[in-house]
């Protein structure tokens, strides 16, 4: 598997590559050697249970701090009308569109690089019908600035979709 080593010097959300993180990301490559068809099933799987439905047909579905990208995969195959994926961390973007690129292209997927914590970024990308966080917000350092700021991004009708580790 060949990941292309961009530089990226600052993300739309004004923060540098530079500054101190854990790499997730790193992680998140090593995982998708081992990703195959059982495990997409698997998260499609999970995410129909946890959302209660049959498919996602024409849901806006964003992938807030996506990791592997997995998840917006899933959603995708699933009949998503449109996924937005985002990862502050460089290396987890890289993921994302090396399965877009592996499965896809898909036109309907839109990956960058950004931060839950800016809230002017993130309402940039709109309103969804699902917002989906799955054990970010609380590595933010501002978990409760981090959940409202996702929570500005689903519809009035939508769902907020997270998971957050209890210490």
């Amino acid at each position: 598997m060949h990941f292309s080593d961009k530089t990226l010097g600052s993300s739309a959300s004004g923060q540098t590559a530079d500054e101190p993180r854990f790499g997730f990301g790193k992680n998140w490559r090593s995982f998708l050697r081992l990703l195959n068809e059982q495990r997409i099933q698997e998260a499609e799987h999970s995410l129909l249970v946890m959302l209660g439905r049959s498919d996602l047909a024409g849901v806006r579905f964003l992938d807030a701090g996506c990791g592997s990208g997995l998840f917006s995969l899933a959603a995708l195959r699933l009949g998503a009308q449109e996924v937005v994926s985002f990862d502050y961390d460089p290396d987890s973007v890289a993921c994302a569109q090396h399965l877009n690129e592996r499965f896809g292209p898909f036109s309907n997927w839109r990956i960058h690089r950004g931060s839950v914590l800016d809230r002017d970024w993130l309402q940039g990308l709109g309103r969804y019908d699902v917002v989906y966080c799955w054990g970010v917000l609380h590595h933010t350092g501002d978990m409760w600035r981090a959940l409202e700021n996702v929570g500005g991004s689903v519809s009035d009708e939508g769902l907020l979709f997270i998971s957050i580790c209890n210490d």
